[in-house]
């Protein structure tokens, strides 16, 4: 009996103990290999997602400048015939005969060159008058000409002076095709005067510029009820607008206003991420397979698969700062290019002059800055280069709207700051301050040093802001985050003073002075310690 119940305690003993171990694998190894995976597996699906919403968001980008460029030729156009003293004249002016009319007509395209103007840009336009003196043809109509055209009958219900209407045409083989029209009253120098010009804008070569982006994902330009516009190759532009309503999975959208219009981006996202992480990280995947085949093996070693359990957690917060940081560096290159590559565009077409290759020299010393990032921080010397050849090219662009001064003292030269982040404010500066504003403006760089504190100050004499969106602005420079990066406007901006935050530990102060019609003075200072490096 005692032989019996010694066997009957080992069994159940023995019981107990498979039970404990049993217990023991789920709990120190099953759970944390499953957690472990959830935690890894949606990490790498959550930046998937990230990347891919800030692609499409580049791509947004890149479409609002390109069809808003295609506008604004329009808008320089009217602009031109709006504060034209001469124009004006010829307009208002009463004819005794049609033979008058007739040379004074002649004369005015061989005054104005509007004939060439019109050739090379592409755009039509006509000149709609309240004069009864003047011969309907070519492009100049008698007013009552416009009565009962959909886009006149817009202008007049919208009380604007200026504004796009997005139409449909007869074209010379008797179709309609989409149109955009760009209006524009012409009473600058007489505010009850009824007449105005209306810039037909073609609008298949808009289309082909956006198509000509080359971006996988199909994008729609909408209104607040139809597709106005679509990246696809494939558009037909003898088609009615479609239906806002047809789109289907939008993934991004952009919303902004242009001449009036109330305009959004809408991106369908043609990538699935799964199918995209499968390709892209499928190293990671057998990895994490190998992993979990392997890791029961050391079971028995508690503290070393604990050790290495912090050990990789250590590494996920390293890599999730690396990929942080590479997320900021992607999103400044495309922020720069767009602009400069306009500014070339625009000078080689109306200058043809060999000068064209120093732009392209400069351009290509600022690709060199954006594309070889060996390191994140650079000296205040270099990015000064980079600043003055940035300013340079802008130069090419404004002309004599355009100047700056660099002041910089010599002891600072050496000093380390994030790469491309005193010439972010500098492009802030010349975009939002310069570019809005018809009289030349002023961009001054000035940085001092008191021996503690780095002093850099950014200032322009360009349109300046209003009090409500200064604080704004200067509430996300002070409270930069990664998430903001996610959210619309002055995305630049955010980036360089969430950098400055990080290589600073937090202590950057930022400060911002803005006057409407007067400029913007932006402040920076970063304590010198953390500028050193390894100087």
């Amino acid at each position: 009996m005692a032989g019996i119940s010694s066997r009957i305690g080992r069994i159940i003993e023995k019981t107990n103990t498979k039970k404990r171990l049993v217990l023991f694998y789920i709990v120190f190894v099953i759970i944390p290999i499953i957690v472990s995976d959830t935690l890894v597996v949606s990490g790498i699906y959550r930046a998937e997602h990230a990347s891919q919403e800030h692609i499409m968001e580049n791509e947004a980008n890149a479409i609002n400048y390109t069809f808003t460029n295609q506008i604004d030729q329009a808008a320089k156009l009217g602009n031109a015939l709006y504060s034209s003293l001469y124009v004006d004249d010829f307009l208002n002016r009463k004819y005794d005969s049609n033979l008058e009319y007739y040379n004074a007509y002649q004369k005015f395209f061989d005054d104005t060159l509007l004939k060439l103007v019109e050739g090379q840009s592409g755009l039509k336009f006509s000149i709609y008058l309240d004069n009864d003196t003047i011969t309907n043809g070519g492009e100049f109509q008698k007013l009552s000409q416009a009565y009962e055209s959909d886009w006149y009958k817009y202008m007049e219900a919208s009380g604007r002076n200026k504004g796009l209407y997005f139409g449909r045409r007869k074209t010379a083989d008797g179709q309609t095709a989409r149109t955009i029209y760009y209006f524009q009253r012409l009473n600058y120098y007489n505010n009850t005067s009824n007449n105005f010009v209306l810039v037909i804008i073609d609008y298949g070569k808009c289309a082909d510029s956006l198509s000509n982006l080359n971006y996988e994902n199909r994008a729609y330009i909408c209104d607040s009820t139809k597709v106005i516009m679509s990246n696809s190759k494939y558009s037909n532009v003898n088609k009615d607008y479609a239906d806002k309503k047809d789109i289907n999975k939008i993934a991004f959208t952009q919303e902004f206003k242009l001449y009036g219009q109330e305009l959004s981006i809408e991106i369908i996202n043609n990538t699935n991420p799964l199918i995209s992480i499968m390709k892209g990280k499928w190293y990671q995947f057998i990895l994490l397979l190998v992993i979990n085949l392997v890791l029961p093996l050391f079971v028995s070693n508690l503290m070393g698969t604990a050790y290495k359990n912090k050990l990789k957690e250590q590494q996920t917060v390293v890599a999730k700062k690396n990929a942080e940081l590479l997320a900021l560096h992607s999103q400044i290159n495309p922020h720069f290019l767009f602009n400069a590559l306009e500014s070339i565009r625009m000078h080689s077409l109306l200058k043809q002059e060999t000068e064209t290759s120093e732009m392209v020299e400069r351009l290509a010393k600022l690709q060199r800055q954006y594309t070889e990032w060996n390191e994140d921080e650079v000296s205040i010397e270099k990015e000064l280069e980079f600043v003055k050849a940035y300013l340079e090219l802008q130069k090419y662009r404004f002309g004599d709207r355009l100047s700056f001064d660099i002041d910089v003292e010599p002891e600072c030269l050496n000093l380390l700051v994030p790469k491309l982040t005193i010439v972010t404010f500098v492009e802030n500066a010349c975009v939002h301050g310069i570019e809005s504003k018809i009289t030349p403006g002023w961009i001054f760089v000035r940085i001092s040093s008191d021996g503690e504190f780095l002093t850099m100050e950014i200032e322009d004499t360009g349109n300046g802001m209003g009090e409500e969106e200064s604080r704004n602005l200067l509430r996300k420079m002070r409270f930069a985050n990664i998430e903001m990066l996610k959210e619309k406007g002055r995305v630049g901006i955010i980036n360089a003073c969430l950098r400055l935050k990080m290589i600073s530990d937090e202590e950057a102060s930022f400060d911002l002075d803005s006057e409407p019609g007067t400029g913007t003075l932006v402040q920076i200072r970063v304590p010198v310690i953390y500028l050193k490096g390894l100087i």
